[in-house]
């Protein structure tokens, strides 16, 4: 493969991390410093060196790594407004994040995490189809592949998280 080749062949991955960082970042109605460009650059200084199988399982990872990141960032936040003078990376004014259904403020978000690490204490598989799908917008044949499983099981799997983390997310019936 000719240097001409690698270089399109990185650019056009370089883009493809661009559109997964603006992902998680478009998520924000009020826009915070952290930028797309400093995510993709934090999460490829993370995953340089790392071992990855194909194009899609790069993408995976660098996904995750974005999330784990700014996760990371929000948590800094918080503790930087309850006294804590450690912050990584700063976020500027109140962040939310926009879902279909709104806006969710910063601590919605921490408990989304927190519930995504509990599905992945149950059935990580699952938990990394949703991770892969709604944080990193992989198509479900490309989840498939990443994972080594088949196209069925990737909706399987993506239709029980989704019920079960609407349940582990939604408040209690009142009266209960």
């Amino acid at each position: 493969m000719g240097s001409m080749d690698r270089q399109g062949e990185v650019e056009e991955v370089y883009a493809e991390l661009r559109k997964i960082a603006s992902a998680h970042l478009s998520r924000s109605p009020r826009r915070p410093s952290l930028q797309a460009t400093q995510l993709v650059h934090e999460a490829w200084l993370r995953l340089s060196g790392k071992g990855w199988k194909s194009r899609t399982h790069f993408l995976a990872l660098a996904s995750h790594t974005m999330r784990m990141l700014v996760i990371d960032a929000l948590r800094a936040r918080m503790a930087a407004r309850r006294g804590s003078g450690a912050e990584h990376l700063r976020l500027e004014g109140d962040v939310e994040f926009s879902t279909p259904a709104g806006s969710l403020p910063v601590e919605a978000i921490i408990e989304v995490d927190r519930a995504l690490d509990a599905l992945a204490d149950k059935d990580e598989r699952k938990a990394r189809v949703v991770e892969m799908r709604f944080f990193g917008g992989l198509e479900m044949e490309e989840i498939a592949e990443v994972l080594g499983v088949s196209l069925p099981t990737v909706k399987r799997d993506w239709v029980f998280a989704r019920a079960w983390l609407f349940s582990r997310l939604s408040p209690p019936p009142e009266g209960s």
